[in-house]
């Protein structure tokens, strides 16, 4: 009798131990899903935030657009001709702004994002607006990884929009009185120099060669 009791309480206490390893991972795995819930509600919540501040400033803006002599100045002096231009760079901000805020969330992907930027950049309201602007930019971006890379596109499509400096007029500065020549002009400097020592070397050659049969016994 003493001996299956022993035996009973050897199983049971088995049992137990197994239950209890397993009763851990149970309780691990839940601690672990209250932290995964808890940071997803913190990075939802500062994701709301976020979106908040920028619905505000959009907001701003367009009372901005709305009336512009009155609520321009607030923001400091713009430096352009007209009040169609002053709209068309806030216009132009508000899209640089839509633009990254879809980059940022992944519903604009990089492809899109560039065909967006390079289609806006044939254009001069936005290649004049955004040597202005950039500088802002740069500041509200640089904090992330994504921000930056954001901040590179932008100024990749506006280095390719921005077209090049005609043949025809660098040529005319080229012969400009004081301009700086370029590596050519030194190339054929140094072409001309070297065609010179190698006729120099050869006449002093001749010279020497007349010089010697003058001097042989017999001539």
């Amino acid at each position: 009798m003493s001996r299956g009791t022993d035996e009973d309480w050897s199983r049971l206490s088995d049992i137990g131990q197994t239950y209890g390893a397993t009763s851990a991972v149970l309780s691990a795995l839940a601690l672990g899903g209250v932290a995964v819930s808890l940071l997803l509600q913190a990075r939802q919540g500062r994701a709301d935030r976020i979106q908040a501040i920028r619905g505000f400033h959009t907001d701003l803006i367009t009372m901005q657009l709305d009336d512009l002599p009155v609520y321009l100045p607030c923001w400091g002096p713009l430096d352009l001709p007209d009040d169609t231009a002053k709209r068309q760079h806030i216009y132009t901000n508000l899209l640089v702004q839509y633009a990254w805020m879809g980059y940022e969330i992944g519903t604009i992907p990089e492809p899109l994002l560039r065909d967006m930027l390079a289609g806006m950049f044939r254009g001069d309201v936005a290649r004049r607006f955004w040597p202005m602007a950039r500088a802002s930019w740069a500041a509200g971006t640089a904090g992330t990884r994504r921000g930056r890379r954001f901040l590179l596109v932008v100024d990749e499509e506006y280095a390719r929009s921005t077209p090049a400096e005609p043949a025809a007029r660098r040529a005319v500065s080229d012969e400009r009185p004081g301009a700086v020549r370029g590596p050519a002009p030194v190339l054929s400097y140094v072409v001309l120099g070297m065609a010179a020592g190698v006729s120099a070397g050869l006449m002093w050659r001749r010279r020497r060669s007349a010089r010697t049969r003058e001097n042989r016994p017999g001539t």
